[in-house]
């Protein structure tokens, strides 16, 4: 069942556009309610044609979404991060990296954001399995459907308390 949250999703080529085509397979949220920007790069821009929507540039689509995804890998979500810091502010926050934490990405964004950390990691038996952490304060109503978001993204998820 797709959730009608609107979500902003940023990160790298690759892991973005694994990321986006995760959501639209699962119907995890409606292809209308999934804003890309186009300065992650012009892979997806083939997002556009299955409704997406494209906007010029990352604070764009940060203004629109509820939630903002950022699926990068580790040694990338700083830059990825910068460029919309201060406006995440009120935002939940979904960083999916193979190393990522609530305090290194709570460093780097305005207060006032809910994080969900996904740190994965790739199993001996080729699946990716996804560990998640939750900022103090994460509001319960949206564990839920930030939950869903990262089961797309991964093939096993542990949920820590």
């Amino acid at each position: 069942m797709a959730h009608k949250i609107r979500i902003a999703c940023l990160g790298t080529s690759d892991h973005l556009s694994r990321a986006v085509d995760a959501l639209l397979k699962d119907d995890v949220i409606p292809a209308e309610n999934i804003f890309l920007s186009k300065a992650d790069g012009p892979e997806i821009e083939r997002f556009a044609a299955s409704g997406c929507q494209l906007l010029t540039d990352d604070m764009n689509a940060i203004i629109k979404g509820e939630v903002v995804l950022i699926a990068a890998p580790s040694e990338e979500m700083a830059a990825v991060l910068a460029p919309v810091c201060g406006c995440t502010s009120g935002r939940y926050l979904i960083a999916v990296s193979d190393r990522v934490s609530v305090s290194d990405i709570a460093d780097r964004i305005a207060k006032g954001t809910q994080i969900m950390a996904v740190q994965t990691a790739q199993q001996e038996d080729g699946t990716l399995h996804g560990t998640v952490d939750y900022s103090k304060g994460f509001a319960s109503y949206m564990k839920l459907p930030c939950e869903d978001i990262a089961r797309a993204l991964v093939d096993t998820l542990t949920i820590s308390e």
